[in-house]
């Protein structure tokens, strides 16, 4: 039935957790069956047919397809590919920011910020081989997690005209946290005070407000060109705050039977009946902060695909994270923990950090998930208890080279570990995988341009699942005989009721 459908369809995808492509190879007199490429779980394959029917070959008893994918033509086993799409996340490497590519089960595109640079619209075009294609990329959806350049000024590329249609990325749907940095002394907009706490009423929801505001704007800040940008090329696209306003009330940026994308936060409040989101203090001194306001009210996204969820929370920070816990639980986390660090008995301290423990388990439910992003690119800045309510198998750290904060920093390392669960935390950085050659003979540079790049393997993470299965996969920096990746494997067990990793043998 499914080999039927594959036929139908003129496409499958690989198996889970990889595939092999083949194809003979004359060596001399003789014909060597021959390994060529290495697919991950969930890679497109087109079948190539004659006719109606499967090009077959048999090798050793067993029986091939002949198929083409990732640019290669060969043969793989008719048992290694399945009829559905699964779900990719896929962490970009973009240098110092945040970058990520979703692809949903229904084929749906989500690009989930897009850095500082032209990483991600490098990775897109050579994801969908737009140089050699007859037709446009599909049509996205764009998330803005918040207005920091490190995230949002990538988009810049990907939203201008190009004169080839088969070179143009479109967006039907920019969704963002509401708020807008503008030039002048209120950078997010009005402001009215409520007991010690500023609350922002200047915040752009829909979008008529969107439009509304890009269209008068004068000259206005980068993030608002760049949003202007988005609205001058794409005429049709559609502005969305992606906020919530209730935790009672789940919220969805899509919903199908086989895929949620639930958004966590930011979390508004109905102040004086103006929907508001609150100013964040400085870390020090109780003044607001324009960057721990915009950073704290981030879209929080939860994946939810089966038994699989995956946690995106763009660059959250301590006030933020106990406003997201406090909401979600009822309990004042910051005062609770100052409470901890004053007791003055071991008893006392007991009973305090046991409240601690209910209130954080009480937010499992919502934050608990198998596999996270982590928060800001792995900067000290970030709580202790709100890593324990995420109690992730593994975490992805989007950070790069240039930069100076030093991410990600070695106590955010650790204390990842400390509260992942499992035998073992698995953390993945995007920095830590980006290969650059040590040497550059000088022989070899171009003395007509300015700069070359010297990167030889970027540091792109893969998440793939089907709701059951995982892969988590990064490129080896050269090849180990026939492998060309690194991958580490998942899987959910009925009977713990968890999902664990699955130990191969492979591993070095």
């Amino acid at each position: 039935m499914e080999q039927q459908q594959i036929l139908q369809q003129g496409h499958g995808f690989a198996v889970y957790p990889a595939v092999k492509i083949f194809d003979e190879k004359t060596d001399g007199e003789k014909i060597k069956w021959t390994h060529l490429k290495n697919l991950l779980f969930g890679d497109f394959i087109r079948v190539l047919k004659d006719k109606d029917t499967f090009i077959e070959k048999i090798v050793k008893d067993e029986t091939y397809i002949k198929v083409r994918s990732r640019s290669c033509t060969g043969y793989i086993l008719k048992s290694k590919i399945r009829p559905d799409r699964i779900l990719e996340v896929n962490f970009i490497d973009v240098g110092q920011g945040d970058g990520c590519h979703v692809v949903t089960p229904d084929d749906q595109h989500y690009i989930i910020d897009a850095g500082g640079s032209d990483n991600m619209l490098r990775f897109l075009k050579w994801r969908f081989n737009t140089k050699r294609s007859q037709s446009a990329p599909p049509v996205f959806d764009a998330i803005i997690s918040h207005p920091d350049s490190d995230h949002y000024l990538g988009f810049g590329q990907l939203f201008k005209k190009q004169t080839d249609s088969t070179q143009q990325f479109s967006f039907k749907n920019i969704y963002h946290s509401g708020l807008v940095q503008r030039e002048g002394a209120d950078e997010l907009g009005a402001t009215i005070r409520v007991g010690n706490t500023n609350y922002i009423t200047e915040l752009v929801i829909t979008d008529q407000q969107m439009k509304a505001h890009l269209n008068n704007m004068g000259e206005g800040s980068l993030h608002e060109r760049t949003l202007k940008k988005a609205l001058d090329q794409h005429k049709n696209v559609n502005f969305s705050a992606a906020v919530r306003g209730n935790i009672n009330q789940p919220q969805y940026l899509l919903s199908t039977p086989e895929l949620k994308m639930e958004i966590l936060g930011p979390l508004t409040e109905d102040i004086q009946n103006q929907r508001t989101l609150r100013y964040f203090k400085a870390k020090t001194g109780n003044t607001d902060n324009v960057g721990r306001t915009k950073n704290g009210h981030s879209v929080v996204i939860k994946l939810v695909m089966g038994h699989v969820r995956v946690l995106l929370g763009g660059d959250l920070n301590p006030p933020a994270e106990d406003f997201l816990l406090q909401s979600y639980s009822g309990i004042d986390i910051a005062t609770l923990r100052k409470q901890i660090q004053n007791a003055t008995s071991a008893s006392q301290k007991k009973i305090l950090q046991d409240q601690m423990n209910a209130a954080i388990d009480s937010v499992k439910k919502h934050f608990q998930v198998d596999f996270a992003k982590c928060c800001h690119h792995g900067s000290s800045d970030f709580t202790s208890e709100f890593l324990q309510a995420v109690n992730p198998l593994a975490t992805v750290i989007s950070s790069g080279d240039d930069e100076p904060h030093c991410h990600p920093r070695p106590d955010t390392l650790g204390t990842i570990g400390k509260y992942s669960r499992g035998e073992r935390s698995y953390i993945f950085s995007t920095e830590l995988m980006r290969s650059s050659k040590e040497f550059i003979k000088i022989k070899d540079l171009d003395p007509k341009k300015e700069k070359e790049r010297i990167v030889t393997v970027y540091g792109m993470i893969n998440l793939r699942t089907d709701g059951q299965k995982v892969i988590i996969a990064q490129k080896l920096e050269r090849p180990r005989g026939t492998q060309t990746w690194d991958i580490h494997q998942f899987e959910w067990n009925d009977q713990l009721n968890t999902i664990e990793r699955v130990e191969t043998g492979s591993d070095s």
